[in-house]
């Protein structure tokens, strides 16, 4: 019969490398989902500021008959 101290370290060596095998398949998955999403970046949309002198203050759209 082994010893229950050589048993205790098989089993905890087990768990450490299931962790370490966990966190290593995690970080591998994570880089390679991020790779794929980075292609597809899109400019941002605009903000309010950058439009505000396209608009009346009372939120009208302007028209061409209004631009002239």
């Amino acid at each position: 019969m082994v010893s229950p101290w050589v048993t205790i370290c098989v089993i905890a060596f087990g768990i450490l490398v299931a962790i370490v095998g966990v966190m290593a398949y995690l970080r591998m998955y994570k880089n390679s989902a991020w790779s794929t999403s980075r292609p597809q970046m899109q400019e941002p949309a605009p903000t309010v500021s950058e439009h505000s002198e396209e608009r009346p203050a009372n939120g009208a759209q302007l028209t061409d008959t209004d631009n002239e």
